[in-house]
């Protein structure tokens, strides 16, 4: 599958990777480059291949609710949380933002592009009579534009002040570029905004960013950006065999809600405690820490690497690995690199401070 904007990366002469079934660029000048642009000046990604499921119907809510670890009743018009879908033994399913179009009746949930499919049906399999969810993610493009200038360029582009919109909302205007979701949001860390609109001006809209001084970012940025703040990948460091109190995503359950799916479980793991924690390595001694990589500490294995690289901002390795319970922040490890024990310090991410925006009115 391609994305609208296919022929623009094209043009640009990125490196296109298939990911998950889509044709995406990886890198249009390099990695490290478009990773520092996005932390420095502004970084433009295609992420198209998310998708988009609405929901509507008078049943909304008591929909969400409980499919949702969150408490939607809560939202107002034009405000965005972040949400986990669980199943029944408390698996994330799938990690994704809830957007309030309209309370009680239309809400949006940008889900993971290689988990959208499997989503849908599983919604649709709980909805009932007076709730539809249905995808929109093929008459939908979404850009992300992000880093310390995009305020500048969303400015002049679309005469937009994001001063305006705090952080996790978002506003809707419908000019020049068509009907367009602006969102303060984003996956790097990095101040900035997600850009929901219609293909046929996508095009348009992505040169008028870069003919601000945007750069072309592909997923290799986005993968080292947001490692760099500790946010999870689903299907590496999330997935349905792993829970949101292992995952250190606690924060997006409201165990207080009368009941959601997957609860119970939840609610044993908090009474008895887990064995594993997602946590963050740091390398003492030179190497790159990858994916599937032991941990352990003398002749004990303690853990896996999730995900893992080298940060562009820290020159130097970083990883997210599930360690066993007794291994805790400012401990040592040593992670298996070829063979070789190499050392590593135990952390709690982010890597890098965050530099989102949290101001407005």
């Amino acid at each position: 599958m391609r994305t609208p904007l296919y022929d623009e990366h094209v043009l640009l002469h990125a490196r296109i990777v298939d990911f998950h079934g889509w044709d995406l660029p990886v890198w249009y000048t390099g990695i490290v480059e478009e990773h520092m642009a996005t932390r420095q000046g502004a970084g433009l990604f295609d992420i198209s291949h998310m998708g988009e499921l609405y929901v509507r119907g008078p049943g909304s809510v008591d929909f969400l609710e409980r499919v949702l670890t969150i408490t939607v009743a809560d939202l107002k018009r034009s405000q965005a949380k972040y949400a986990l879908l669980l199943n029944e033994q408390g698996g994330i399913i799938d990690d994704l933002l809830t957007y309030c179009i309209d309370p009680g009746s239309k809400y949006m949930l940008c889900v993971n592009a290689s988990n959208a499919k499997n989503d849908l049906a599983w919604l649709q399999s709980q909805s009932s009579g007076q709730t539809t969810v249905e995808d929109r993610s093929p008459q939908t493009v979404m850009l992300a534009l992000q880093g310390p200038r995009s305020a500048d360029i969303i400015k002049h582009v679309l005469d937009v002040d994001l001063e305006k919109i705090r952080y996790f909302n978002f506003m809707e205007q419908d000019r020049a570029y068509g009907a367009l979701m602006i969102s303060r949001t984003g996956y790097t860390g990095s101040d900035g905004v997600e850009i929901f609109m219609p293909p046929e001006k996508a095009a348009r809209l992505w040169r008028a960013f870069l003919d601000q001084g945007a750069l072309p970012c592909g997923l290799g940025a986005r993968d080292t950006l947001r490692l760099e703040m500790g946010y999870p990948l689903h299907g590496n460091d999330i997935d349905e065999t792993t829970t949101p109190i292992e995952a250190g995503l606690s924060f997006a359950v409201d165990m207080h809600k009368p009941s959601f799916v997957g609860k119970p479980r939840l609610e044993d793991q908090l009474r008895t405690g887990v064995d594993r924690r997602l946590t963050g390595l740091i390398m003492i001694e030179k190497g790159i820490p990858r994916e599937g990589f032991v941990c352990r500490r003398g002749e004990k294995t303690v853990g896996r690497i999730t995900s893992g690289s080298i940060s562009p901002m820290m020159r130097t390795g970083i990883a997210l690995a599930y360690l066993d319970k007794e291994t805790a922040p400012g401990d040592e490890v040593e992670v298996l690199i070829r063979s070789k024990p190499v050392k590593a310090k135990v952390v709690k991410p982010p890597f890098v401070a965050p530099a989102v925006h949290k101001r407005g009115t």
